[in-house]
């Protein structure tokens, strides 16, 4: 009796439906979009890809170019992708209509729904998240009250099953994400007829350095000074472009294969001094 109140548990935490489409369409009207929040607070939903998806044509259906559906899952550039592969999306507010008219259709629409989790209160998800009236939000599930549980599933709006237009998209997380995407561009188009080089190891970021400031820069040992390098913690799975600006001072042991400034480490989520982090450059 425990173990199947354990497993009910579980299976009430665990969402019981992905967006995944089917081998002709990227989603279906079985499908369900499940959003999470990212490191910057940007809206995100995994995509399990079905047989024949590829991830230009993925990237395509959902506003994005195939750079920017990597700067969300960087480890995709070297694992490859496989049949029921998660795919990590970034919605934007605009794809989400909130609220229902005419135009949304149980044939054309799919439900949005957001998942609480630990610290989540009815304000929060309704005026920080979404921007929408608590009201809507308990009235849209049945809910007598503003109590929520953990796990508990709400459904916020709907989306089309025709994904969602690139004139839809900002860049996600103002203008510092703005300017690592550009600096991406560049990285990517630089790329031609140079050797990759792939590093993994620690950085480290300091308050009290001079060179520390609100900016995407970096120091490091080898890779071409004012050179673009790719930079990504692989435990929050944010990546972010920057500029190497210099080589790292003597006063930093060995170990230490890059050094970046508070901005870069916030934008991939890490506190402690030292991280671990995936690194690419080409030179």
């Amino acid at each position: 009796m425990r173990r199947l109140l354990v497993l009910s548990y579980l299976l009430f935490l665990i969402p019981q439906a992905k967006a995944t489409g089917d081998s002709l369409n990227y989603l279906t009207l079985k499908d369900t979009i499940f959003i999470s929040l990212g490191a910057q607070g940007e809206k995100m939903f995994e995509h399990r890809l079905a047989p024949k998806q590829t991830l230009f044509s993925l990237a395509s259906f959902y506003g994005m170019s195939l750079n920017d559906l990597y700067l969300y899952n960087p480890g995709l550039r070297e694992s490859g992708v496989k049949v029921d592969q998660p795919v990590r999306v970034p919605i934007p507010n605009r794809a989400i209509i909130r609220y229902k008219t005419e135009t949304v259709s149980s044939k054309t629409h799919i439900p949005v729904c957001y998942v609480v989790r630990k610290g989540d209160t009815m304000y929060r998800i309704s005026k920080q998240y979404f921007r929408m009236p608590m009201d809507t939000i308990r009235q849209r599930n049945g809910l007598p009250d503003n109590n929520l549980k953990i796990g508990q599933e709400l459904q916020i709006g709907w989306m089309s099953v025709l994904g969602i237009p690139d004139t839809l998209r900002m860049i996600q997380g103002g203008p510092l994400w703005e300017r690592s995407y550009e600096l991406g561009k560049t990285f990517h188009g630089h790329s031609d007829g140079k050797m990759e080089v792939t590093q993994r190891g620690v950085a480290t970021w300091q308050k009290d350095r001079e060179f520390q400031g609100q900016e995407l820069y970096i120091l490091h040992r080898n890779a071409p000074i004012n050179s673009i390098l790719e930079l990504t913690n692989p435990m929050s799975r944010r990546t972010v472009y920057v500029q190497v600006i210099g080589r790292i001072p003597p006063l930093f042991d060995a170990s230490i294969l890059a050094v970046v400034t508070p901005t870069v480490a916030d934008m991939v989520g890490v506190i402690d001094p030292r991280f671990f982090v995936h690194m690419r450059y080409f030179k």
